[in-house]
């Protein structure tokens, strides 16, 4: 997961380039045949213009489930850190009185955690979670 502020041309690529590459080779073919004469490969516009306006809603809907995803698990973080933040607060009031070292390895080993959490979600490997 890539939980940057945004993303860059080059990672978008990188990330496409697979698709870029067959997309490019299906449309050079029947653009070239077309050019080298073979003119029934022409379509009317109509047909183009209605598969298009379904292509639109679909990426519409899948758009919108894509950033309730992403809402979702910004609430999940979010979480995350006001429990961490709980968490220390119940650890430093309940036991810094009684054993220090204690209190502090917990800490530690909490900030750990979070820390190896933070590494995992933002590794720019699109597969790898």
């Amino acid at each position: 997961m890539h939980s940057g502020k945004k993303f860059g041309a080059g990672e978008f690529i990188v990330w496409t380039r697979r698709s870029i590459y067959c997309l490019a080779i299906l449309a050079t073919i029947p653009t070239v045949m077309y050019f080298l004469g073979w003119k029934f490969l022409s379509f009317p516009w109509q047909p183009i213009a209605i598969m298009g306006t379904a292509v639109a809603f679909i990426v519409g809907f899948k758009n919108n489930a894509s950033y309730g995803r992403l809402w979702e698990a910004r609430q999940i973080y979010g979480a995350i850190i006001n429990d961490s933040r709980s968490f220390g607060y119940i650890l430093r009031d309940s036991l810094s009185e009684k054993d220090k070292t204690k209190v502090k390895e917990m800490f530690s080993r909490h900030y750990a955690w979070l820390t190896a959490l933070r590494f995992q979600l933002r590794s720019r490997e699109p597969g790898k979670i």
